[in-house]
């Protein structure tokens, strides 16, 4: 049994928006190096990071000892499980926020600590945001709702995805009393007592975790009941009941091979076979804003346009697309007001891992800006967003972001000019039968 280590170089009094990243491990040694060098990575530095191991006995420990002086504590100890491991991470923080990282799962994104911090936080117990689950198929972005009244009925986040005051949550430790009823739902019970309580729960629209989709919780149905026995808190609740046959059910049913069929019957074969037949935008647009796009006022989509997921298209107002474009919104595609996009343009979310021996599938969202145009025959791949104003010129392929009021041109897209920002119109069109 290793004991206790505190770096006292590291370990410092309370600082303000000091973020303690505890990470709880035990015999995961294929897994532990990328997330200690997702911690290090992050752009915000105000970080003390600690390790709680279970008393690993497959390496694990070794690879703690390769970072010990830049951890602010470890140790390696058999503990109760995972959330007596978390408890005692928590009695050890002196950061003003926790973050739970378990080993596997990783930081969305190298900045996605820094984004956290930036909002507006002094009034806030708990900051929470998106998540990214990770399979061999497929990364899929998981967003949370801003909506906390929804909490009467279930999580609105994936736990590790969040930021918790640290003096909020030594009040709110996971309850080992009911490890046995609850399992892997202890960090709900400890979320829903924290709702209760009257904590103040903020969304950021940021992804902050990106986890593996194996883990203790991938148990749809068990999930639902473990939620049901949280919201009740150990009563018989006639409304959280129903919830509970009514969210089993809508899981079965999307989950079904007829709902495969219905699905594609209305979103991909309605909206790219039939509608591209139909002359009139007015009954193009009521379709496509049925099935969730949404387009603004006086914005215009041509005829033989593709359309992927179109419930996850936003447009702005006054905006217009040509034929021949592909809009491929799998991972989400936000078009602002006032924008150009021309003939033959592919807007690509999705994509695949070519290092994955599964071929997994990737997706990550577009933005386009206002005022931007798009030129002819142009490809923006994922991930990208392109800037207020700029223009991209024909045939290019952007693979990254382009600055507000850039010109970029070329294969890979680079800066050839800067547009006046002087920009003041409207991209009408009202030519019938088009």
């Amino acid at each position: 049994m290793e004991k206790h280590i505190m770096n006292d170089d590291i370990k410092r009094p309370l600082l303000g928006d000091k973020v303690t990243v505890i990470t709880v491990v035990y015999n995961d040694v294929a897994s532990l190096r990328m997330t200690i060098d997702s911690v290090w990575a992050q752009s915000w530095k105000n970080i003390e990071y600690i390790i709680i191991d279970g008393g690993s006995t497959d390496g694990t420990v070794d690879i703690i000892k390769e970072y010990a002086n830049r951890l602010s504590y470890w140790c390696s100890a058999p503990d109760k499980g995972v959330y007596d491991a978390m408890n005692k991470g928590i009695g050890q923080a002196t950061g003003e926020w926790i973050c739970f990282l378990n080993s596997g799962d990783v930081f969305s994104e190298a900045n996605s600590l820094e984004s956290m911090m930036a909002v507006n936080h002094e009034d806030v117990d708990v900051l929470y945001a998106n998540s990214i689950e990770v399979s061999d198929v497929v990364s899929q972005k998981i967003e949370a709702s801003d909506n906390t009244d929804k909490m009467r009925y279930y999580p609105l986040y994936r736990h590790g995805s969040s930021l918790v005051r640290t003096d909020v949550q030594r009040r709110f430790l996971f309850d080992l009393s009911k490890s046995e009823k609850l399992g892997y739902a202890l960090d709900w019970e400890m979320i829903y007592r924290m709702y209760r309580a009257g904590c103040r729960f903020k969304k950021v629209n940021v992804y902050l975790e990106s986890y593996q989709k194996e883990g203790l919780s991938n148990h749809p149905y068990r999930s639902r009941w473990y939620s049901y026995l949280v919201t009740s808190e150990g009563k018989f609740d006639l409304l959280k009941l129903l919830y509970f046959i009514y969210s089993c059910t809508v899981f079965f049913l999307i989950n079904s091979c007829l709902y495969k069929w219905i699905r594609a019957f209305f979103v991909e074969f309605m909206v790219n076979d039939c509608l591209p037949l139909i002359p009139f935008w007015t009954i193009r647009r009521g379709y496509l804003r049925l099935v969730k796009a949404k387009i603004g006022k006086g914005s215009f989509l041509m005829k033989r346009i593709y359309i992927q997921s179109p419930n996850h298209l936003a447009i702005g107002e006054n905006s217009h697309v040509n034929r021949g474009c592909v809009l491929d919104a799998r991972g989400g595609i936000e078009i602002g007001n006032s924008v150009s996009i021309s003939h033959g343009t592919n807007v690509m979310t999705g994509g695949h891992d070519y290092k994955s021996p599964t071929f997994a599938g990737v997706f990550a969202p577009i933005s386009i800006d206002d005022y931007a145009w798009i030129g002819v025959g142009c490809t923006i791949l994922q991930g990208v967003k392109i800037g207020k104003g700029a223009v991209v010129c024909s045939g290019a392929v952007v693979t990254r972001d382009v600055p507000e009021y850039d010109v970029v041109a070329g294969v890979p897209a680079k800066k050839i000019a800067t547009r006046p920002r002087n920009l003041n119109y409207s991209c009408h069109w009202d030519v019938p039968f088009t």
